[in-house]
């Protein structure tokens, strides 16, 4: 037991290391170097990465992650998951990408926080997308860092939830993104409704599809 507590204090469970750009929010177009970390607490019913929510037992040194990553010509890392506050050692890797000079982004369901990553919280971009099957829930901490919040428009989702009160500053600023699930036109003109809905309450969130995925990028 104590010798895989040792392994695992310097490592993450990753699903995949790779290049393409931002395809969502408010970063979009960015090059990016995706590190999708393996796991989720949440099972979203139209999640598009399968593949990343069973929790496992194998790891990657996160000196071998920091590699990979340093292989890039590009300068801006999406660690995205999964549910990357599910791993504890998290904040290991994002110290070690600041220090080497990286732009940092961590995209996450906002259930969960690492007090951890508290003392570099101001200096990464944080996008959170709340998620219906957890009733909307953002950890207050999630909320005090966020740079974004991201909605997936789909048939439950409604604008009230934006003007739930811890949401409110976000629209204030402008930094609400709605995207379609799936790129599904029903969706986009639904979000189109809210989004004009809105308006007129003085409040401008942004529509934007997984743009990526109109060209097949990963």
């Amino acid at each position: 037991m104590l010798r895989d507590k040792v392994r695992t204090a310097n490592a993450l469970s990753v699903n995949e290391i790779y290049e393409t750009i931002q395809g969502e929010g408010t970063l979009l177009g960015t090059p990016s170097i995706f590190v999708r970390l393996q796991g989720c607490n949440l099972r979203c019913p139209w999640c598009d990465q399968p593949e990343a929510l069973e929790f496992r037992e194998d790891h990657l040194s996160i000196e071998d992650v920091l590699n990979r990553v340093k292989e890039s010509k590009f300068r801006h890392v999406v660690i995205t998951g999964g549910e990357p506050l599910a791993q504890p050692e998290l904040h290991k890797l994002v110290k070690y990408l600041l220090e080497e000079g990286f732009s940092v982004q961590i995209e996450t369901n906002g259930t969960l926080w690492n007090e951890k990553l508290e003392s570099v919280a101001k200096e990464i971009h944080i996008t959170c997308s709340p998620k219906a099957v957890a009733r909307f829930f953002v950890h207050p901490k999630v909320l005090e860092y966020a740079r974004e919040l991201k909605f997936v428009v789909d048939e439950v989702f409604s604008g009230e939830v934006l003007l739930r009160g811890e949401f409110l500053p976000f629209l204030e600023k402008g930094v609400v993104v709605l995207q379609p699930e799936g790129n599904k036109e029903e969706f986009f003109r639904k979000a189109l409704r809210i989004q004009k809905e809105l308006a007129s309450r003085g409040f401008n969130p942004r529509v934007i599809p997984q743009v990526h995925k109109f060209f097949g990028l990963p």
